[in-house]
């Protein structure tokens, strides 16, 4: 996270958070249906409606999810770094972030369940809800909920930490190309954007990718599993691993369109954050409310 956002409350930080996520997610809403499509060995649906369908519950999640990771990471870059005098170290910056990821999952996982079933089923929100809670109980809704945690914690120290760092050293490593952090242009401040953004999504991708895997699997056969096949995440990658006949191929099944959707995440809600951030902290908007 910038400088100016450790200016800002928790409430305008969360109002950012808010913003950016809601716009990330109406622009790369499709990439996350080819995903979850292919982790579970379904056909991609290639129509508009198939590919937004779930969009209500990620945008209705989005906005609270988005708004405790930036109030939560704000927060503990302030309990983190208590000298303004000196510059936020990048350790703290990914620390911060991870704990953010964490605590954001509580809310993002039974989100991303209900949108995988609506997917798979078509059925509509309510339906689907009521399905779950009726069949399994509430706690059915937070299947996948420990590895979307790890998940989220790698995700999260990505672009609120590592997607920014890299960029921040291509301009000081770098000058004759992205800049003097001072003297950059805008071409070259967004030149070392771009590749800071693609290089933390690449490896969010890669560190996540298995993760993201068995949520979705989990969370995939909510309505279905029962008994002793509803394990936890350790038993639900064993049998994956063994129906595999002891591959690895099927933990990164999807990274393609996921890695499309996290590069351009990084980007997104990056650059939607800079100018969200300016435009607050300059007309001070919400202060001292």
């Amino acid at each position: 996270m910038t400088e100016r956002s450790q200016r800002l409350s928790a409430l305008q930080n969360g109002v950012v958070g808010s913003v950016a996520g809601m716009v990330e997610v109406l622009i790369q809403q499709p990439t996350v249906a080819m995903k979850n499509a292919i982790q579970q060995h379904r056909p991609i649906p290639w129509s508009v409606p198939a590919l937004y369908r779930g969009v209500g519950v990620s945008l209705a999640s989005i906005a609270p999810v988005s708004a405790v990771q930036f109030a939560v990471n704000g927060k503990m870059l302030g309990l983190l770094h208590q000298d303004p005098k000196k510059p936020t170290s990048d350790q703290v910056k990914i620390t911060s972030a991870a704990v953010a990821g964490c605590f954001s999952s509580l809310l993002s996982s039974p989100a991303e369940l209900v949108m995988t079933l609506q997917q798979n089923t078509g059925k509509s929100l309510v339906g689907t809800v009521r399905d779950v809670v009726q069949q399994h109980g509430v706690t059915r809704l937070f299947r996948g909920l420990e590895v979307t945690m790890m998940r989220e914690a790698v995700w999260c120290a990505s672009y609120l930490a590592l997607g920014p760092v890299i960029t921040q050293r291509l301009h000081t490593t770098s000058p004759g190309v992205f800049g003097s952090p001072e003297e950059a242009s805008i071409s070259q401040k967004a030149s070392a954007s771009a590749v800071g953004s693609i290089l933390a999504g690449l490896v969010t991708v890669y560190a996540t990718q298995p993760l993201d895997t068995i949520k979705t699997v989990m969370q995939g056969e909510a309505l279905s599993v029962r008994g002793q096949n509803a394990t936890l995440a350790w038993g639900t990658a064993k049998r994956m691993y063994h129906n595999a006949g002891g591959s690895l191929a099927p933990f990164y099944r999807g990274a393609v369109p996921r890695g499309a959707r996290l590069i351009g995440a990084v980007f997104i809600l990056g650059k939607a954050r800079e100018y969200l951030e300016e435009l607050i902290d300059e007309r001070g908007i919400l202060q001292g409310v």
